[in-house]
């Protein structure tokens, strides 16, 4: 039963457009880089708003609206992309630990975001210049701990 699991498991993923041609990989990882850019870019402006490094000229609830439907787009090309690369070798994904790391850091990155950061910059007489400073360096630390995770990906190799 295991071994034709196995079997069923290894025929599906040759026949993943991921799998059997070279190119399909390199393009779609493209595609997820550039939209992790557009995301993780906007949200540091946001964040560079929030500490008041950046952008002062715009209020941050302004700013947060602008920047919406760029970060929706960003994580939308993230989340057909990601799953798609995760089937070109899902058990080496599943048991390399920058993968978990990156997992574990994203979801506390978009959780923050959408919760802290989002509700700190939508309120125009929100929390004072030091918290707003202090929720955009744990915002800034969570994606980077995404970024770093993401690029150890390639230098862990699963062995079994």
């Amino acid at each position: 039963m295991i071994a034709e699991v196995a079997q069923a498991t290894k025929d599906s993923l040759s026949l993943n457009p991921i799998n059997r041609w070279v190119w399909v990989f390199p393009i779609v990882e493209s595609i997820h880089i550039c939209g992790f850019t557009l995301l993780v870019g906007t949200v540091a402006l946001l964040d560079l708003r929030l500490s008041d490094l950046a952008l002062t000229r715009q209020s941050i609830p302004q700013l947060q609206r602008s920047l919406a439907p760029w970060i929706h787009l960003g994580i939308a090309v993230q989340f057909v992309t990601g799953p798609y690369l995760f089937t070109a070798s899902p058990h080496d994904y599943i048991h390399n630990p920058s993968f978990r790391m990156k997992m574990m850091f994203l979801a506390a990155a978009l959780l923050f975001h959408f919760t802290v950061v989002r509700g700190a910059a939508r309120q125009s007489r929100g929390p004072t210049v030091l918290w707003r400073r202090l929720i955009a360096l744990v915002s800034i630390g969570l994606w980077i701990g995404v970024i770093l995770g993401g690029l150890g990906i390639g230098f862990w190799s699963v062995n079994d």
